[in-house]
C-alpha cells in the first residue's frame, strides 16, 4: 500500500494500515483539527479519521492566514492527492461546510470526487448570508461566538486563550463573510445536511437549497440542539455518518429487498 504523504494541511487520528474509508473533517470558524480528536472512538474500525489543519492556529500558529476559502480548498485537495485510492468522505461544520463543498469540488475537478459530502449548520454556497462582523470589535466577535454556543462555558473565558484565538477567528469570519457563489456547481456524490433543531443559522429554504449541490440527491437530518448541536449529539452524529458509510460497504446484492 502506498504511504500517506504527510501534509501540514492534514492531521490523522491515528493512521490505519489498511482503511476501508477515510473521513476528512473541516472545522468551523476559529476552530482547529483538535475539535475532532474524540471522534475516532465512535467510528467503525476500518474508518480512518482525518482533520484539516488551517493556518494560523494550533501546530500552524504563526503562519499567514488564508486569503480565501477557494485557496484553502485547493491546498486541502492537493494534500489529499497524497492519499491512496481509499474512498474519501468529507464532513464540514459551519464555515467548514462551505470549505468542504469547495474541497469536494476541487477533488472532483482532479477526477477524484469524494464518496459523500456531509455538511453541517450552514447555508449552501449560493445562499450565503454575508456580514461584516470581521470588521467589528473583538467584543462583537466574541459575543457572536457566545450566541452560537448558547452561552456555554468556553476556553475563551481565559484572557490568554482569547488573545491567541481572536486573530484566527477574525480571519475566518472574513473568509466566510466574503464567500459566495452566484451559481452552485453540482457534485457527483450525495450530500447530507445535518442541522440543530434550534439553530437559526440555516432556515428551511436554505436547507433545501443544498439539493442544487448534488447530482445524486440530498438528505436532511435534524438533531436536538443549536448551532453546536454536535457537541452534545456527537454519538448520534457519528452513527448517522457511519450508517451512510456502511451503506457503501455492503455488496449491492445485499441491498435488494
Amino acid at each position: 500500500m502506498r504511504q500517506v504523504t504527510e501534509s501540514p494541511w492534514l492531521r490523522r487520528f491515528p493512521g490505519l494500515p489498511n482503511p476501508g474509508f477515510r473521513l476528512l473533517c473541516l472545522p468551523h470558524a476559529g476552530g482547529g483539527a483538535s475539535f475532532f480528536r474524540d471522534w475516532r472512538r465512535h467510528l467503525e474500525p476500518d474508518v480512518e479519521l482525518l482533520a484539516a489543519r488551517y493556518p494560523g492556529r494550533e501546530e500552524r500558529h504563526g503562519e499567514a492566514m488564508a486569503t480565501s476559502l477557494e485557496a484553502m480548498a485547493a491546498c486541502i485537495a492537493d494534500a489529499c492527492a497524497g492519499l491512496d485510492e481509499c474512498p474519501l468522505a468529507l464532513f464540514g461544520h459551519s464555515m467548514g461546510a462551505a470549505l468542504a463543498y469547495e474541497t469536494a469540488l476541487a477533488l472532483q475537478a482532479r477526477g477524484r470526487a469524494p464518496l459523500h459530502l456531509f455538511v453541517s449548520a450552514h447555508p449552501p454556497p449560493h445562499r450565503q448570508r454575508g456580514g461584516s462582523l470581521h470588521l467589528q470589535t473583538d467584543a462583537a466577535l466574541l459575543a457572536d461566538v457566545c450566541r452560537q454556543s448558547d452561552g456555554a462555558p468556553s476556553a475563551l473565558d481565559d484572557p490568554a486563550v482569547r488573545e491567541l484565538f481572536l486573530p484566527a477567528l477574525r480571519a475566518d469570519y472574513r473568509l466566510i463573510e466574503r464567500y459566495r457563489r452566484e451559481r452552485v456547481e453540482p457534485l457527483d456524490c450525495p450530500v447530507s445536511l445535518l442541522l440543530g433543531e434550534d439553530d437559526g443559522e440555516v432556515n428551511d429554504g436554505e436547507a433545501l437549497a443544498w439539493a442544487a449541490a448534488s447530482r445524486c440527491g440530498l438528505d436532511v437530518r435534524r438533531f436536538a440542539g443549536g448551532h453546536f448541536y454536535l457537541r452534545a449529539q456527537r454519538r448520534a452524529v457519528l452513527e448517522h455518518i457511519g450508517g451512510w458509510l456502511a451503506s457503501y460497504r455492503e455488496p449491492a446484492w445485499q441491498l435488494w429487498p
